[in-house]
């Protein structure tokens, strides 16, 4: 479940931080591009696991896809420097507990 809920979330605020930080007049699309985006990151983890956990992952794309595109709107370069490195870090980490 923690693999399903890290993937779509971290991918959701990450993508939609930095979809809107670089295109500020296209929002609804992007929010709904990274919804639909960390929806089917949560599906493609959660399928791996059960079905409880592609509901959690689900769930935590749907918030997240709707959040990240919040944040880009008062995000600076520092934020979107973070967001960038958070993606990296946390699939590191999620490469490194689905190998042990």
């Amino acid at each position: 479940m923690n693999v399903a809920m890290t993937s779509s979330g971290i991918m959701g605020i990450s993508v939609g931080t930095l979809l809107v930080y670089g295109f500020p007049g296209h929002y609804s699309m992007i929010t709904i591009f990274t919804t639909i985006l960390a929806i089917l990151i949560g599906v493609i983890f959660g399928a791996l696991v059960d079905y409880q956990t592609l509901l959690s992952g689900v769930s935590s794309g749907i918030m997240s896809g709707l959040m990240g595109p919040m944040i880009g709107m008062a995000a600076d370069l520092s934020l979107v420097a973070f967001c960038t490195l958070l993606v990296y870090v946390s699939f590191a980490l999620l490469c490194f507990s689905v190998r042990s």
